[in-house]
This record gives C-alpha cells, structure tokens and sequence, in this order.
C-alpha cells in the first residue's frame, strides 16, 4: 500500500528549514534598502572603463588574442626546432628576424594587460591570482628578447632561461582558451533575466559585505529559478494575511493524503481485498494482483489469460482500489472500467505495441513508484500516482505499428497532423482524452475541479511525450546533470522530470526483467520492425535501423540495446531510486544470455538471405 508522508507540508508555501540562507535574507531585506551606497565597499566604475570592458570582453577582441596566442605558441616551436636543425651561424641569421615578430607579439600581450589594468583596477583584475603568472611570464619574456636582440651573444645560461620561458609562455595558450570558453557561455545570454544574473554575479565580485553577498546569492537563485512571484514564509505579525492566502488555497492543494501508519495501512488493505469483489476481477488474476502488483518480475501474458484478455482493465481498476483513486476522481469503479475498456479497444492487435505492452508498462510504473520507493521519494500524492499509472497505460493507445520515422517519410497524416514531431507521442494522449470528454459515461475525469484536471492533463502528456527516443539521449544528459546538481529536489522542482524518466524507463525495461519475459518482448518487437521493414521496402523507402530481416542479428540487437539504452536509463534510475540496485544486475545477465547467441542468430540469418 501507500507509504507515509507528512501532512504538515505545504506545497504553496516556500520551505524555510530547506535553504537557511534564504531565510536570512529575507530578514536582511529592509537593512539591504538602507544601506547607503558609499558602506557597499565596491567601485563603481566611469562610463569610459564600462565600454572599455564591453570591448575587451566581445567576442572579437578575444578570437583576435587567442589567435595571436595560437601564432605565439606557433613561433616558439619553430625557433626551437630551428635552433636544433641549424648550425649557429644559420640560427643567428634567422633568429633576430624571429625575435622581433616574438617582441611585437610581446607588446600587444602587454597592451592588453594594461588596458584591462585601467578598465578594471589592480584589484578586481588581478582577483584571478593566475592573471598574476600570466603578467610575470610576458614581463620575463620580454626582457629576454630585448636582451637577445641587444647583444647576440647571450651566454648559455641566458640561452637555457630563455627556452625554459618560451616553453612557459605556452601556459598562456591554455589560459587564453579558458577565458574563451567563459565569453562562449556569456556570449550566448539573451533574456533580460540571465543578462540580470550575470550582472548581480559580477556586483559580488566586488563587494566585500559578507551579508550583502548572501542577499545577491539569494536573489540569484530566485531569478534562477523563476520564483519571483512565488511568496514566502510569512512571519507571525502577518497572521491575517496567512488566513487570507491558506482560504484562497482551498481546493488547489486538499488531495487524500497517504496513509501514515502501519495500522491505516492494514485497515485499507482489507478495505481494499474487501471492494475487489465489487470489481469482478476475476480471482485468479486477483490473487496474483495482490501479491505481485509491485514485482517486477509478473508475467504480464499469464494475467492477460487469466482475465480472459482484459489484463489492462483490470490492473487499472486493481490500481484505482489500491490506492484510493475513486475517491480522488470521484467517480465510481463502472466509468474507470468503461474508460479503460475503451482504451484497450484502441490498442491495435500488433505484435508488440498492444494491450499487453501497456499493461506491462503500467505494471511496471507501479513497482517504481511502490517497491523502488518513488511514491516516498518523490512525495507523491494520489493525484500524481494516478497521473503516472495513467500515462503508463494509455503511452502507446492506436500505435500503428510503425515508427515515427516510417509516417513521416511515407507522408503519413498523422505526421502531418503533428508536423513530424513527435508524431505517435501526440497522437496517444490527445485520443485518449477524446475517449473521456466524447462520452460522459467514461469520462474518469469529468467531476475534477478545474485546476485538477489541468494538472493530471498536463503531466499525463508530458510523460507520454518523455518516450519518444527521439529526445532520448538529451533528456536522460538533463535528468543525469539535476540528480547531481546540488539543489536537486526530486520531491518538488525536479519531480516532473522524474515522473517522466518512471514511465519512459519503463516502456524501455524488458531487459531488465526476467529472460524468459524478456525473449518474448523482443520476439515480438522484431517482428514488429521486420514488418515495417518490408512495407519499406515495398514502397522504396530507406529501411530503417533493426528493421531488415536479412541483416539484424537478434542477439547482437539487444547487447547494443542494453548498453546504449537501458542501463544508461537504469543508471539515472539508480540514481534517485538506490532500492533498484537489486534488479540492476539483470541487465549484465540477460546480456551475457544474447552474447551467447550471437553466433547462432549469424548462422540463422544466413540461411533466410533472399537469393
């Protein structure tokens, strides 16, 4: 059943207790208004040494000083190979030619030191304690070639300084780069906000206030994250404004709240095996429902046959009970049966993309949220539960059969109904509301407040959307980098996101299941493909990748498949759900199993090649 969660948390009100930091300022904020300007220990800088600085840092200016870096770095390999391959008088005869371009190179590194010396002050420009190297290798360097160009006649001891310092000046190659790399990423701010942000990083460079630079830390995070009108934690001189904002909250946060102790729990679980009997889910299925319906390892064909092919109807009216969903729909068990009956009569009799593959998509959904512990995790409430189950079963309603590479090649009309983006991944969800609102006596969401259905609408198709593969590799990159990021919330700004990495990772998770299951899915899979192949090849078009009878090893298919996509995906997983590692191994195992076979699908493949 449904893990416990606190009842006291707020989701319209800013937790203090998660950042101290922003709690202080907010309390610094009326000292912050009346601080003078001459007590902010900072230099403001004239409107000269302003354009000064917008010169120096634009994009030219900086391309112009690598490059010259670049010729630098150039020029002090040719004179040391010169001076290995020629004998001293040939040296001598060439050397001065090349010390002079070496002394004029020198120069313009100086000119741009002291520009940026009177455009930002000792100070502030010499904050990068390297800038400091940089400066002592040019002003050596120089002097050694003044000094070369003087008196030709340098000792050895000179000579040997002088080749340690060219070597030296390289560092400024790899120092100019750096700096590159900075103006790329300021280069690209475009909105008023980022170009706001950068301005408050650069006024904390310059103060020395410790309290003041919290306060622009603190309003940088709210920039950042897009919470400027987003109110705070109200003190307790505000008490009537506080009754004001909790009575104009009422109805957009009152969800059921979960369960928060093992004796509720056990009360909704006979509750629970009590309503069943009112669902006619027949009891075999039910027996196994009760003891599996978190078990990754399920066989999703035999609860089909138990219920006569109505597996998916029948899990989602097992979910709907489970976890106290009539309630929070406020409908009754008739309009979720009719609902999902409809649904499975939507999904086509395809080998792999079909009511089974829903089911088991939705199945295994609910074992992240229950058993990996996302519900707890994630802070779920029932609204969102029922948001994820939902998307589950519904992700692939129609499906063609065919990819979305195959509709938009062929014309297809629902590629140009959707203009070739993510073409299937808008055609499930946007039929399955049809279902709803085109029939009252289904319609699961008919007695929802507005601002309710809005959000279940809204999160239902942004993860339906996240199983398009097409954007596979970029959002797995952007959910890897939040986990790691050290705000990463998974019970609020990144939950979203996780929601739609569950239901995504579990379109992807057969290999992560039992062989046995696994073989069939990929059985059926490539014989799904292999039949849009042939269509492709009828009609003249590229065969797309797995999809050539004649050329697809079957074994070697899924090795690429398991290493390309799976476990990366289980490895963001794992991030954020560390009760997964028990079943991470599988993939490792079920590889080893298709390794094993490679040479017997190559021997296979052999022998069907057309003649």
């Amino acid at each position: 059943m449904l893990p416990s969660r606190s009842d006291s948390q707020q989701r319209s009100l800013e937790n203090p207790d998660k950042q101290t930091m922003r709690v202080d300022s907010t309390k610094r904020t009326d000292k912050l208004i009346e601080v003078p300007r001459k007590k902010l220990n900072m230099r403001l800088y004239t409107e000269s040494e302003q354009k000064i600085q917008d010169y120096v840092n634009s994009k030219i200016v900086t391309i112009s000083i690598i490059g010259l870096v670049g010729a630098y770095a150039i020029l002090i390999f040719i004179i040391v190979a010169l001076e290995e391959l020629l004998d001293e008088t040939e040296f001598n005869n060439v050397s001065s030619i090349l010390s002079w371009i070496e002394l004029g190179i020198l120069i313009v590194f100086i000119l741009e030191i002291f520009v940026g010396l009177y455009a930002w002050g000792i100070k502030k420009y010499y904050k990068d304690k390297w800038l400091i190297l940089d400066t002592l290798i040019i002003l050596l360097s120089l002097f050694f070639v003044i000094f070369e160009l003087a008196d030709q006649k340098t000792s050895n001891v000179i000579k040997v300084i002088q080749a340690v310092f060219r070597f030296l000046r390289i560092f400024l190659l790899i120092r100019k780069a750096q700096t590159f790399r900075r103006l790329a990423t300021i280069s690209t701010i475009s909105t008023p906000a980022e170009k706001i942000v950068r301005f408050l990083a650069e006024l904390k460079e310059v103060l020395e206030d410790e309290n003041m630079k919290l306060d622009i830390d603190y309003c940088i995070d709210k920039i950042g994250n897009n919470q400027l009108y987003q109110m705070g934690k109200l003190d307790e001189d505000n008490a009537e404004a506080m009754a004001w904002l909790n009575q104009s909250q009422q109805g957009k946060t009152e969800v059921k709240r979960i369960l928060t102790n093992e004796q509720q729990q056990q009360q909704q679980q006979k509750k629970v095996i009590a309503n069943f009997q009112k669902l006619n889910i027949p009891k075999r299925l039910l027996d196994i429902l009760i003891k599996q319906h978190d078990d990754l390892y399920i066989d999703p064909f035999e609860c089909d046959k138990l219920c006569g092919g109505e597996g998916l109807v029948n899990l989602m009216l097992f979910f709907f009970e489970n976890y106290n969903l009539f309630d929070v729909f406020l409908i009754k068990p008739k309009v979720v049966r009719g609902y999902f009956e409809e649904v499975m009569k939507g999904y086509l009799d395809n080998p792999y993309h079909n009511k089974v593959h829903a089911q088991d998509v939705a199945q295994t959904c609910n074992f992240l949220l229950s058993k990996c512990k996302f519900i707890e995790i994630g802070q779920l409430d029932e609204q969102d539960i029922a948001c994820v189950l939902i998307a589950g079963a519904i992700h692939d309603y129609g499906h063609p059969g065919l990819t979305n590479a195959f509709l938009i090649n062929s014309r297809n009309e629902l590629a140009l109904t959707y203009n070739d983006q993510s073409v299937l991944e808008m055609y499930h969800p946007s039929q399955c509301f049809k279902i709803a609102w085109g029939n009252q006596k289904v319609n699961i969401f008919e007695n929802l407040q507005f601002h309710k259905y809005r959000r279940i609408r809204e999160s239902i198709i942004l993860m339906v959307l996240s199983t398009d593969m097409a954007h596979h590799a970029s959002e797995l990159a952007i959910t890897n980098s939040r986990i790691a990021a050290p705000d990463f919330e998974p019970n609020g700004k990144d939950k979203q996101r996780l929601m739609d990495l569950i239901v995504h990772s579990s379109d992807v998770s057969n290999p992560t299941k039992s062989y046995e299951i696994y073989k069939q899915w990929t059985e059926k899979v490539l014989t799904e493909f292999w039949q849009q192949g042939d269509k492709e090849r009828d009609l003249g078009l590229p065969i797309s990748y797995l999809c050539n009878r004649y050329t697809t090893n079957m074994a070697e298919a899924q090795v690429g498949f398991i290493d390309y996509v799976v476990k990366p995906t289980f490895a963001c997983v794992l991030g954020f759900l560390p009760a997964y590692e028990p079943f991470f191994q599988n993939l490792d195992k079920n590889k080893a199993k298709w390794q094993e076979l490679i040479e017997y699908y190559k021997q296979q493949l052999a022998s069907i090649q057309p003649k």
